[in-house]
């Protein structure tokens, strides 16, 4: 039955001539077929491959081309490589071992009916393959084409490559790209994100591999044989048709299995990760039998779930998914964001094998629609604002938790109040930064799809849903497809909610602007348009909900008479994407928040409510011991307070500050931080503040301690050398002078650079410059100019070795002030602190640095803190400064050894580095030995 169904009877009818043949007299869609023929070389890293395949014209056009997805085959020019270095560090990882590397599939030959055919690799990064046919093939005819290829697999983490003895084979293969009435979908490879669209097929594969290595696969293992030469065969059917076929080989696999459903779960593992990994299997079936009872049950026999080095968190193929090694070793209290990371991707087999979609274009739909359900399930099995950490009782009273719904939705409202947004319709090459596809497509998008049921009404949505599955099932659906659903279901023209939620960036934001007797005002500060609900709460303890249409830039209601309002609220339930639910509220809420230790994490908006100012008061322990205390709009501005007594320094030390943010929507914020430090023997008493303006030049840093691309212009009295040039940044003002009084500075700061991965740089280049001028005003009574230009340069030597290099240049003016001083850890690391002065400076410094213990895998405090590498460091220093002349004073040199241990927190979610130096100068008969440790590389 299942091959009448699938057009098994279709694929075995005569031949009509050629290599060209009539699938159905009757024409209808018929899936593709792939026989693959692959012995694959896990020792030297290539697949050898014959594969037929088996095309059916099911657009409704002729065709005299056939195209094909080769993905191995993409070349990367120099800023490419340069990026994906960068962009590596949003991961925390170095996926290139052996420096920068790529796979190949190279065409050995292909033909039809045993006649070459012509084909040419096209494709601005040359991933499409086209071959010639000798004629065209009409609607409903088929071609049988057959090609030889090699494939080269890489040293590389991901999806496809090699690490250790894991090698992970996802769209290794020629795919077919998708024909249908828009033409063929010949999308290029992007490596940021999941670019695929590929038809559902049926797939026969034999498979000849090592004797020891556990092939973990997409489809049904038929049977098996071993080889005289130590080889296995695997002979493997889909029995139903696959979105792909992918695998993962390792011979330290070991599995844990259940059955569930009449499905059997294997969840593969390695040494030391079991528990994980029957946690793995107990998510992917409670999340399998929740699709199952809302949309349709998991239509195949078997589901893995396998360990890759896959340099982010997981990954999906049919009937597969790939989590990366790092995931199985989170701390016990982050085990429901292990369960979300598994649920996530067993997920897209709903929302991508059994639908397929355009992920380059519409990923909205199975990301969007994915991360929506996911967020219910979740909700049903850990609660509404189901949290996301799971902290032991002797610490969930100091470290709060948040809830994966509002980490889904703050990445979106921070994208969308620095002018990041996008429409969620688009292709993945015009989001302004990879990783804002999570903000808008996983987050945003699973909102629209939340609000698509709001809109038409849950008993409707359902039956949304229930066509999409019982229509759409191993074909694919796109986002016109479903507004035709919804507005067949809802029976009425949808055009204006996808129009202004998938193809523009608009915003939705409704607040109450005015309560007056019994008057009730509400307005709509965006330009989306959608209804909203309305709930009044009057004094005698009753309640009223209206609604409106969103129609109109304002709407008056009048409330009956004589009955008092005691609060009003816009959209209780949360219904909506909107940008400003402070707003939504009348009176405007405060949510007073006691601490028992006032820390920065107090100051990020996922802890914080995001419908009310936040009132957050408590103690602050660190360098100071006291208390401190902010006003907060999340996302907007904060105002705060500190005071504390400094041990070290004897000092009381008061500070008050604002910050506003997203200035004119843009990655632009102001600020003002005024200090006052009483010495208490009243020596070293120190007062002033800082105003500043920073414009991000960079959608977002990669790394809590890496200093985003930025250009910040500041005003500064008397500078706080415990504080940074700008509140919350990082700028690098290192080897420049300041005085403790007296000394009022405007100055500008710029940084630019091009460099990974963070922290461990390897390659690319970083550029810091800072202009300052004094002069006496706000009580400042000295006067100079001042430019220090800094440039670094970083290359990967050899695998597991590099260099690094910098050059500093400091010009200033009179001559006769001490503007610059180079000794110390950040300088000429030989050297004291303030031993060498001037005017003017020069500095290079050189480092090697080399792995010396690698993959230590040490682990502490449950996996929170892990030590996973220990680097050595040569490095020589040289430099002087100078006052009216260059020849004045002669270059200082030094030379010394150090040690960097590389850090991780939480498994994978932070890196950062301690270094440990030992210098000595050079050609200083008495010179002593100078010891420094700082964090992060010195640059």
């Amino acid at each position: 039955m299942f091959f009448l169904v699938f057009g098994f009877a279709a694929l075995a009818a005569p031949r009509l001539g050629g290599g060209w043949f009539l699938v159905s007299p009757g024409y209808g869609y018929e899936h593709p077929k792939y026989e693959i023929d692959a012995s694959i070389d896990t020792a030297r890293h290539f697949i050898q491959a014959k594969q037929r395949v088996t095309f059916v014209n099911n657009s409704d056009k002729s065709t005299s081309q056939i195209y094909f997805h080769i993905y191995p085959h993409r070349k990367y020019n120099k800023e490419e490589k340069n990026f994906i270095l960068r962009y590596a560090a949003y991961f925390k990882v170095n996926p290139f071992p052996e420096r920068f590397r790529t796979g190949d599939l190279k065409i050995n030959t292909v033909s039809s009916e045993g006649k070459s055919l012509k084909y040419a690799i096209e494709g601005k990064d040359n991933t499409i393959l086209r071959i010639d046919l000798d004629k065209e093939i009409s609607p409903g005819r088929a071609v049988v084409l057959d090609l030889d290829y090699l494939v080269v697999i890489p040293h590389m983490y991901g999806r496809f490559g090699w690490h250790k003895n894991i090698t992970s084979l996802l769209r290794w293969y020629p795919i077919l790209s998708v024909l249908d009435k828009e033409g063929w979908h010949n999308y290029p490879f992007y490596p940021y994100h999941q670019p695929y669209f590929s038809e559902a097929a049926l797939y026969s594969v034999k498979l000849t591999v090592p004797g020891g290595e556990v092939v973990i696969h997409s489809g049904i293992l038929k049977s098996e044989a071993r080889n005289a030469d130590g080889t296995r065969t695997l002979f493997v059917e889909s029995e139903l048709p696959l979105r792909d076929f992918g695998l993962t080989l390792s011979p330290d696999y070991k599995v844990k299995s259940l059955e569930t459903e009449g499905i059997k779960i294997n969840s593969y593992y390695l040494e030391g990760d079991a528990l994980y990994a029957q946690k793995a299997l107990d998510s992917a079936a409670g999340l399998i039998k929740f699709y199952a009872e809302k949309f349709i049950p998991y239509p195949y026999k078997e589901f893995n779930i396998a360990p890759s080095f896959l340099a982010y968190g997981g990954t999906q193929s049919s009937n597969l998914i790939l989590i990366d090694t790092r995931v199985y070793r989170l701390p016990e209290f982050l085990q429901r964001y292990f369960d979300f990371l598994i649920v996530h991707e067993t997920g897209h087999q709903w929302f991508y094998n059994i639908v397929g979609s355009d992920e380059y274009k519409e990923m909205v739909i199975d990301e969007g629609m994915n991360s929506s359900f996911v967020l219910q399930y979740l909700a049903q099995k850990y609660g509404q604002e189901a949290e996301v950490m799971v902290l032991p009782k002797a610490l969930s009273w100091l470290i709060p938790s948040f809830s994966f719904q509002r980490a889904q939705l703050d990445r979106y409202s921070f994208v969308a109040k620095n002018g990041l947004d996008s429409p969620v319709q688009g292709e993945l090459s015009s989001f302004q930064e990879p990783s804002s596809i999570f903000s808008i497509t996983y987050g945003k998008g699973s909102k629209i799809w939340e609000m698509l049921n709001y809109a038409v009404g849950e008993e409707v949505f359902q039956k949304i849903m229930q066509r999409y599955f019982n229509e759409y099932t191993f074909k694919n659906i796109a986002l016109s497809d479903i507004k035709a659903l919804a507005e067949a279901e809802a029976g009425t023209d949808l055009s204006w909610f996808f129009q202004q939620w998938f193809k523009t960036s608009k915003k939705c934001d409704y607040a109450v602007k005015e309560v007056k007797d019994n008057k009730v005002i509400l307005e709509n500060r965006a330009e989306i348009r959608m209804p909203v609900e309305l709930k009044i709460e009057f004094a005698d303890g009753t309640t009223q909900k209206l609604s409106w249409d969103g129609l109109g830039k304002e709407k008056e209601f009048l409330i009956e008479p004589f009955k008092t309002i005691k609060s009003v609220q816009l959209d209780p339930e949360k219904r909506l994407l909107d940008l400003d639910r402070v707003n939504n509220n009348w009176k405007r809420k405060i949510d007073l928040k006691l601490v028992p230790l006032y820390y920065p994490i107090y100051e990020i908006p996922v802890f914080l409510k995001d419908d009310a100012y936040s009132l957050v008061f408590g103690p602050q322990i660190g360098s100071d011991l006291g208390v401190r205390s902010s006003l907060q709009k999340p996302q907007d501005n904060i105002l705060y307070l500190s005071s504390g007594y400094n041990f070290g320094e004897q000092r009381i030390k008061n500070v008050l500050g604002f910050q506003q943010r997203h200035l004119g929507g843009r990655l632009l914020k102001w600020g003002i931080e005024a200090f006052d430090y009483n010495d208490t023997s009243g020596k070293d008493d120190q007062d002033g503040f800082k105003l500043y303006l920073r414009k991000e030049l960079w959608p977002v840093s990669y790394g809590l301690a890496d200093e985003n691309d930025h250009l910040s212009l500041y005003l500064l009295k008397n500078r706080d050398f415990k504080s940074a040039l700008t509140s919350g940044g990082l700028e690098d003002i290192r080897n420049l002078y300041y005085r403790r009084q007296d000394e009022a500075i405007i100055g500008l700061n710029l940084k630019l650079g091009r460099y990974g991965p963070y922290p461990d740089l390897l390659n690319g280049w970083k550029f810091i410059s800072t202009l300052e001028n004094a002069e006496h005003f706000l009580g400042g009574d000295t006067f100079f100019w001042r430019l220090a230009n800094e440039l670094s340069r970083y290359g990967s030597l050899y695998p597991k070795q590099a260099i690094a290099a910098r050059f500093k240049l400091g010009l200033g003016y009179p001559p006769d002030k001490g503007l610059f001083q180079l000794g110390g850890e950040n300088g000429l690391r030989g050297f004291a602190y303030k031993t060498i002065n001037g005017s003017q400076a020069l500095m290079f410094n050189l480092e090697y640095r080399q792995d010396l213990i690698d993959n230590l895998n040490v682990r502490f405090l449950d996996n929170i803190l892990g030590l996973d590498k220990i680097q050595g460091v040569g490095f020589f220093d040289i430099g002087k400064s100078w006052f009216t002349s260059f020849n004045e004073r002669s270059f200082k040199k030094d030379a010394g050894l150090g040690l960097r241990l590389h850090f991780t927190l939480g498994s994978f979610l932070e890196k950062f580095v301690l270094r440990l130096d030992a210098a000595l100068a050079l050609s200083q008969p008495k010179a002593k030995r100078h010891y420094w440790l700082g964090f992060g590389h010195m640059f």
